[in-house]
């Protein structure tokens, strides 16, 4: 088969792979309940635009970029649950694409299909897919920077260095933790040069790219800082050891967000990822990836060999653990959606060891594959048909029903109230339980609550993700000794509780 066959037939698998990718997101996108951080997208997108333009430079502010785009979004499209996830279902689309695309340049064509495939059904992209967040763009705009960065390298020309660079800094200012990419990007040029020693032809650009990311970073960098020396200061995350990062990112990317399976069927994702990382090097890319282009006066590297996209891939994954690692030993950070644009050298990884099992025993390679897919889709439908989110749309449906117009409703976190003002769409009586997990006594709770809920005859407690704001349970036990429960319902993630009081 001639080139031209070749890449006609590729282009037509990945178009496939797009589209299944396409019909999977798609698939119950409005299915869960909006949680409180698609609540605060909504709300942060849709401030002021004076207020919104000067989340670019203020204190404490992530993924400015990601709500500005999303503003303008919303005002196409509505700010309904689907129309708010729909943009991160076409990020989430375009993903497979850029993965075949910067693939095929690391691991030749084949190798790159199968990793778009492992893209394609992967629970956990799919799931932030479905997400009105960041995080699917992030991935997208990762991948189009280190496909730029890639061209850069081996084929040279300044347009290639500033592309690589725009993406860069889109990528951080829609997730600040996408500086660490930074650091694959150096790991990459490092690893390139080992095919021929760098002079300053090729020493440059690099550094220039480098130098000019600094300037857009700057207005972050400066409330990072201060926050950084301020002992104070609390990130508000837990500190993970290394070694609950490794496991908590293994499960997510292998089986999805709905926590830990059957050990079994993390066995097929391990053999390939350690068999991607120890012998896919040796098997050589498809002579049919070697031609990368013509050559300009910058650095180019005419025939990468498979050894460098390899050690590339494991910069990739690994890199960014260790940074966020290293950053969480003084302000803890790590959460496993801050490095979900690593998912891709994942699946690459195992696509690349699966090509290296074809090639030894191809019934064993038959039968990963026959493995992985299933289990990928079996978690993927096993998320669109079980309410993870916590369920508001239920609770308001629950409660609005049955509240009378002067029963106020206390919120256990506070900060729930948002999301529940969503889905009422019409002013609701707000009241805020007392924080108690700074210490407060029975006798300060007593005041509050007795405070709140004076001159009412009945209140509704909405109750969610209790442990960070009353993780001693004070709030319930003083409403049990004070009021007469009527009514109570549970729903995913949010308990429902009425009581009564004495009339004064």
């Amino acid at each position: 088969m001639d080139s031209k066959a070749r890449v006609r037939r590729a282009a037509c698998l990945t178009f496939l792979l797009v589209f299944l990718a396409f019909a999977v997101r798609a698939y119950h996108l409005d299915f869960q309940s909006l949680w409180r951080d698609e609540v605060d997208a909504l709300r942060f997108a849709t401030r002021p635009p004076a207020a919104l333009l000067a989340t670019f430079r203020q204190p404490g502010e992530n993924g400015p970029l990601y709500f500005l785009l999303l503003r303008g979004w919303l005002a196409l499209c509505g700010n309904s649950d689907f129309a708010l996830r729909y943009l991160s279902l076409l990020a989430g689309t375009l993903t497979v694409s850029l993965t075949a695309a910067l693939g095929r340049r690391l691991v030749g064509t084949w190798a790159a299909l199968l990793g778009a495939l492992f893209v394609a059904t992967s629970p956990y992209l799919i799931w932030y897919s479905q997400e009105g967040k960041m995080y699917a763009l992030v991935v997208s705009l990762v991948l189009a920077a280190l496909w730029a960065f890639w061209s850069a390298l081996t084929r040279g020309g300044w347009g290639r260095w500033a592309l690589c660079w725009l993406l860069t800094t889109l990528a951080i200012y829609v997730h600040l933790l996408a500086v660490l990419l930074i650091l694959v990007e150096v790991a990459w040029f490092l690893i390139a040069c080992t095919v021929r020693p760098c002079g300053r032809r090729q020493i440059v650009p690099m550094l220039l790219m480098l130098a000019m990311l600094t300037l857009p970073y700057l207005p972050m960098i400066r409330w990072q800082i201060k926050l950084w020396q301020r002992p104070a200061f609390q990130t508000g995350h837990p500190f993970v050891p290394l070694a609950t990062i490794l496991s908590t990112l293994l499960w997510g990317l292998s089986r999805g967000v709905q926590g830990n399976r059957p050990l079994w069927t993390l066995i097929p994702f391990v053999f390939l990822l350690l068999t991607g990382i120890v012998l896919s090097w040796r098997e050589g890319k498809d002579a049919s990836d070697e031609a990368e282009g013509p050559v300009h006066s910058s650095f180019v590297i005419r025939h990468p060999s498979s050894a460098i996209g390899h050690w590339s891939l494991i910069s990739w994954l690994a890199l960014p653990v260790l940074g966020i690692y290293l950053v969480s030993l003084h302000k803890p950070l790590f959460t496993d959606r801050y490095l979900i644009w690593i998912a891709p050298a994942f699946y690459l990884l195992l696509a690349a060891g699966l090509m290296a099992v074809w090639h030894r025993w191809r019934p064993l390679a038959i039968l990963l594959l026959a493995l992985i897919v299933p289990l990928n889709l079996q978690a993927a439908w096993g998320q669109a048909h079980t309410n993870i989110k916590s369920d508001f749309r239920s609770v308001v449906a629950y409660v609005e029903q049955r509240r009378a117009a002067d029963e106020p409703l206390l919120f256990l976190m506070p900060y729930a109230r948002h999301t529940y003002a969503y889905y009422a769409d019409d002013p609701t009586p707000q009241t805020e339980a007392p924080y108690t997990n700074a210490g407060a006594t029975d006798n300060e709770v007593d005041a509050e609550l007795s405070r709140l809920t004076r001159g009412h005859s009945a209140i509704w407690l909405i109750a969610s993700e209790v442990e960070m704001w009353d993780r001693r349970g004070l709030v319930a036990a003083w409403l049990e000794a004070h009021g007469t429960l009527t009514d109570e319902a549970e729903f995913a993630r949010v308990h429902v509780a009425r009581y009564e009081f004495p009339t004064p």
